[in-house]
């Protein structure tokens, strides 16, 4: 039983402590990599801030679940990363990576903020956001002054104020569809990004997994955000929006893994995760049916792909459990 003072942590507490603490023992693993191979000094202080709030988030988090009792995740270690692998990635993408990763704790622990009651909990999630918000900004304004920033694309402001007359609005799966809204474009520019990160991510990976099985999967992944990606610059292009400028980040011919099979298969089903979450929301603020049903469609193609990737880390016993509920059927009918 748990003797501080405060109450047992909710299903929902538990839940989004114990994910925070597995994504960054592997972002901790990955960032040491980065720091190992970095060139640019700009850059580098970035790497280092981000290697603070990893390490900070662990140490509060050791301490937390010692002091509620609870099982520390195996997580990832220093057997996960190979210190003297030559780099895999640009300096570029360091900066995309740091980026994109502040733009998804941003909205991950402001999420798990509204669900915590625990005040410390409360106090955890706000720390965390604020340094993340502070990374975000520094690996942002860095790309813009390096000039290599992704911007969301364009359109003319409103100048007054219109009403929508029809139905027609909605859109149609069939014939001629509406212009794209402003939320929609941004919607599509954002994940045109979160697929280019995923699809360099998987497609260095690709290259470098020693397991065959692995890197056919990563390359799949890789193979999908390029589809992906493609879909989402034909929606722009048919309504003839602008649509964000691309990047290309450089890959090493480098086939010396800097990490594990098990943390590289970990970090392709996260950002499958992390741009099914991101769809999602696009869902929700497409208002055009054709959109919705593409975004769907996309959904169910990485959710397919992440359970192969379960699967994958089952068969190799390199998935821990999350905490769940007891399974009481199995405790009452054990055979003592």
């Amino acid at each position: 039983m748990s003797t501080n003072r405060h109450p047992r942590l909710t299903a929902s507490e538990l839940a989004t402590l114990w994910n925070t603490y597995m994504a960054d023992t592997m972002g901790k693993c990955m960032l040491l990599h980065f720091k190992n191979t970095v060139e640019d000094k700009k850059t580098e202080k970035i790497i280092d801030f981000g290697l603070k709030i990893a390490e900070n988030h662990l140490e509060s988090l050791t301490e937390l679940f010692q002091k509620e009792e609870i099982a520390i995740p195996q997580g990832f270690g220093e057997h996960d990363i190979h210190k003297n692998a030559p780099r895999l990635f640009s300096d570029e993408f360091y900066l995309r990576y740091l980026e994109h990763m502040g733009r998804t704790g941003l909205s991950t622990y402001s999420l798990a903020k509204a669900i915590a009651s625990r005040k410390d909990i409360r106090e955890f999630y706000k720390l965390w956001y604020s340094q993340t918000e502070t990374m975000y900004d520094l690996a942002v304004d860095l790309s813009l002054e390096y000039g290599f920033y992704v911007r969301s694309p364009y359109l003319d402001y409103p100048h007054e104020v219109l009403f929508v007359e029809d139905n027609d609005f909605l859109g149609q799966f069939l014939g001629k569809k509406r212009p794209l809204l402003a939320i929609e474009i941004a919607h599509l520019g954002t994940n045109i990004e979160v697929c280019h990160v995923g699809q360099t991510v998987l497609l260095g990976f690709s290259q470098v997994a020693k397991s065959q099985e692995l890197r056919t999967f990563l390359q799949r992944g890789s193979k999908i955000g390029k589809k992906q990606i493609k879909t989402f610059f034909e929606i722009l292009q048919d309504s003839n929006t602008s649509y964000p400028s691309t990047w290309d980040s450089l890959i090493t011919g480098s086939i010396e893994p800097p990490f594990s099979d098990k943390l590289m298969l970990f970090q392709a089903n996260l950002l499958s995760a992390i741009a099914i979450a991101d769809f999602g929301t696009a869902i929700g603020g497409s208002v055009r049916k054709d959109i919705g049903l593409e975004y769907a469609k996309l959904i169910a193609e990485l959710a397919s792909y992440a359970e192969d990737g379960a699967k994958m880390m089952i068969k190799e016993r390199w998935l821990e459990k999350p905490p769940q509920v007891h399974d009481r059927d199995k405790l009452i009918n054990r055979s003592d």
